[in-house]
């Protein structure tokens, strides 16, 4: 099993489309900007492994996704914050890039995980006074 290159190229083309939307509001770049970025974000996708891709490529595009806006938001909360280049921001040798909100997202991640356990937590404690109150 393999990920096929056309299905990497899809991918590869809507995230694009998305963190070019998001991040960078449609502005023009050249043809090289363009190819070069999209060569980034398909380092991204090439790197899950085959026997998983399948199942787990619409969960990296959401990721992907979610850490765009996670930068968006980054920025937009300082007038001197900015999105550098794409082919800059997107190459995962810049911390301070795409690379950069992979802590952001798992920190994300942990906190959305410990949230759900104390609400599955306290619902269980919920549950088990009324059942001790239905059982007396």
């Amino acid at each position: 099993m393999y990920a096929h290159p056309a299905t990497i190229k899809l991918f590869t083309d809507a995230t694009w489309q998305f963190a070019h939307s998001v991040l960078l509001n449609d502005q023009p770049f050249s043809n090289a900007e363009t190819a070069l970025s999209k060569h980034y974000i398909s380092e991204y996708y090439e790197a899950i492994p085959a026997e998983q891709f399948t199942k787990t490529v619409s969960a990296h595009f959401s990721a992907y996704c979610q850490r765009v806006l996670m930068a968006r938001k980054y920025v937009d909360r300082s007038p001197y914050r900015y999105i550098p280049r794409p082919y800059i921001w997107l190459d995962r040798r810049n911390p301070k890039g795409f690379a950069g909100t992979k802590k952001w997202y798992e920190r994300m991640w942990r906190r959305r995980f410990l949230q759900r356990i104390i609400a599955e937590a306290r619902l269980e404690m919920q549950f088990s006074k009324f059942s001790d109150c239905v059982n007396f």
